[in-house]
């Protein structure tokens, strides 16, 4: 049976929520927020290289593929200890993980010019309730 990426992303939401909490309990604990990166890196490394030698994938990529995957290492380095720092500082974790979640208007609005993606209507009220959500977030 092959997932929709409806019901993957929505798997994912769960996934990476109990990340986030797992994280924000930790940082309560003490752990220091580059500590806590390296670990989950290293766990997550593990857990992909072992996928990949069960499901036997090549991971060999084309040379001019390797700065783009450089480009994303360094993103999710500062995105992730940025993230990190802010759970610790927040005091529900909630609020930062729904201004990173804000990221989909940035990336829907990218990949109109980057992918000739579409934006109907529907999608652009969602996205202005967003906005409007993430601001009041912000809001003091």
């Amino acid at each position: 049976m092959k997932m929709g990426w409806f019901l993957l992303a929505f798997i994912s939401l769960f996934l990476f929520a109990g990340v986030t909490l797992v994280q924000k309990h930790l940082l309560n604990l003490g752990i220091h927020p580059i500590t806590f990166g390296l670990y989950l890196m290293a766990f997550a490394f593990i857990g992909f290289l072992l996928t990949a030698i069960v499901t036997k994938q090549n991971i060999i990529v084309p040379n001019i593929w390797i700065i783009f995957l450089i480009l994303a290492g360094v993103l999710a380095l500062f995105g992730n200890l940025a993230a990190t720092y802010s759970f610790k500082l927040a005091e529900n974790p909630g609020y930062t993980q729904a201004i990173i979640s804000a990221s989909g208007i940035v990336i829907l609005f990218s990949s109109i010019f980057l992918f000739k993606s579409e934006l109907t209507a529907t999608k652009f009220i969602g996205v202005l309730l967003t906005t409007l959500g993430v601001i009041l977030l912000g809001w003091k």
